[in-house]
């Protein structure tokens, strides 16, 4: 059974509430029927006592007495109920006399309204009447109480205490009745209620069960969206969040398979030169063209671990970014100046002419720093390694599509809130319209200039731009410098280094 469904999360909370309100309830109105009961319990204990009080006559002698008792004692025991008393009381004001009409001399007196302790209603106003609880020979008892001012023939002022008492058991048993009722009723309301959620969210979960089914009967490949027409309200943006991230997974597994498809091309057409290569040189008896048949197939083994080495740099970079983990930075500058030293051999080899303009001005020169200068000249958010990856592949490109004694330069600028790298070349360019197609996965595009290599795996740029969004920037392509040949800029983002975590 689990325990932290949505059954049970709902009937924990639900379930405590409904008995603190249940229980709320019953209390109110036991407390109301009771109050009620008290009501015309001491109505009836009022009216015997009115009657005593009407019944006050005098005697032969002009003293106070009672005309008919009995016929009132009578009327009052008729009634159900047992444990029942009649007093009637007579004192003078002075309490210098005392005279017992009925009833036991001894009897719990009244209350004061003040809190005082119980008096004997000296101080009474005629007519005064009061209810009260009380133990009568250890019997809880309801008590009525009445005063009456009186004269005698000689004008003597008397006060009758007029009480009648009975017992509460009646009262009590029909309170405990009446209250073991009402918690019988909420105990079957909240269990119906409890039946009614338990089967009601069962009701409300079999869209969900159904599509639980029809999750589990799908094959391994299959990334279709799911049916939303039948999932209820409140599931359905959880279900929409699936669809976006199934159609994520359809993406990046097309993605996969485009790229391995063309990976695969990429690397079959050389090795299958350098099969045809190798088949040629074990039929050549002659050294030379042996090998010229071995400088073909090293060419052709460079050309390989070229498109090898961007196939795992372009990977990497469609990897999610760690630097979120450990953020780190670098400066744009010195690895830009670091790119341009690492290609400058291959840039002599082809008689070309690369230059670097430091982010501090062209006539910088870094060998001049002080040495354990402070600070980043154009720091941002990234590994130095990818960012390395990133300006290589560009100038490797410039460098390879320039024709020979042509001219590139690498220049870094520090902006407002972004760092700028620029890197021209003076090569055939990219016609506006063809700027975009560049950009994808073994996109080669087609150069009639004289004397330019196009030999390239058609990566470089894929590369440069899936590292820098990467990094939250861009790579945009225009025109190079003084409109000829291609400008390849770089857009990354300026950061704020704290002290501390600079790299």
């Amino acid at each position: 059974m689990n325990w932290r469904g949505l059954r049970w999360r709902l009937l924990w909370v639900l379930v405590p509430v409904l008995v603190a309100l249940f229980v709320f309830d019953s209390w109110r109105d036991s407390a109301s029927l009771r109050r009620e009961l008290d009501r015309a319990y001491d109505q009836s204990l009022l009216e015997p006592a009115q009657a005593l009080a009407d019944s006050l006559g005098w005697d032969e002698e002009g003293a106070v007495t009672l005309t008919a008792p009995f016929h009132i004692i009578s009327m009052f025991e008729a009634v159900n109920g047992q444990h029942k008393y009649l007093r009637v009381a007579m004192q003078a004001p002075d309490g210098s006399r005392q005279r017992m009409l009925m009833g036991a001399a001894s009897f719990p007196p009244p209350p004061d309204t003040s809190g005082s302790p119980p008096h004997d209603f000296t101080h009474g106003a005629d007519g005064d009447r009061r209810f009260y609880n009380a133990d009568v020979r250890g019997q809880p008892v309801r008590v009525a109480a009445l005063l009456r001012v009186v004269h005698d023939r000689s004008g003597q002022e008397w006060r009758v205490l007029i009480q009648t008492a009975q017992d509460t058991k009646r009262v009590s048993g029909v309170l405990q009745d009446l209250l073991w009722e009402t918690l019988w009723r909420d105990a079957r309301t909240l269990a119906v209620l409890v039946l009614v959620v338990w089967f009601g969210i069962g009701w409300g979960l079999r869209p969900l069960r159904a599509l639980r089914r029809t999750i589990r009967e799908r094959g391994s490949d299959d990334l279709q969206p799911l049916d939303t027409s039948h999932v209820p309200a409140e599931v359905r943006p959880l279900v929409d969040a699936m669809n976006e991230h199934l159609a994520q997974q359809r993406e990046a597994l097309q993605a996969q398979r485009q790229f391995l498809a063309d990976a695969s091309h990429q690397l079959r057409t050389p090795l299958a030169i350098m099969t045809t290569q190798a088949g040629y040189a074990l039929r050549e008896s002659d050294p030379a063209a042996i090998r010229t048949s071995l400088l073909s197939m090293r060419q052709q083994l460079q050309r390989s671990r070229r498109v090898a080495e961007q196939l795992l740099s372009l990977a990497n970079a469609s990897q999610p970014a760690q630097e979120a983990l450990q953020l780190q930075y670098c400066d744009v500058n010195a690895v830009a100046r670091e790119v341009v030293l690492a290609h400058l051999p291959l840039a002599l080899e082809k008689q070309q002419d690369l230059g670097f303009v430091d982010a501090r001005g062209e006539d910088f020169d870094p060998d001049d720093a002080p040495q354990g200068a402070p600070g980043l000249v154009a720091p941002v958010a990234a590994s130095g390694n990818a960012l390395y990856e990133l300006l290589a592949n560009i100038v490797h490109n410039a460098i390879l599509y320039t024709p020979a004694g042509g001219r590139i330069s690498v220049l870094v600028q520090v902006q407002a809130e972004q760092v700028r790298v620029l890197v021209q070349d003076n090569g055939p360019g990219i016609a506006a319209a063809d700027r975009e197609r560049a950009f994808a996965r073994f996109e080669r595009l087609p150069s009639s200039a004289a004397g330019v290599q196009t030999t390239g795996s058609g990566l470089g740029l894929a590369i440069a731009r899936t590292y820098a969004r990467r990094m939250h920037g861009d790579v945009l392509l225009a025109d190079g410098e003084s409109g000829r040949g291609l400008g390849v800029c770089v857009l990354l983002p300026l950061a704020r280094p704290v002290m501390g975590k600079l790299s």
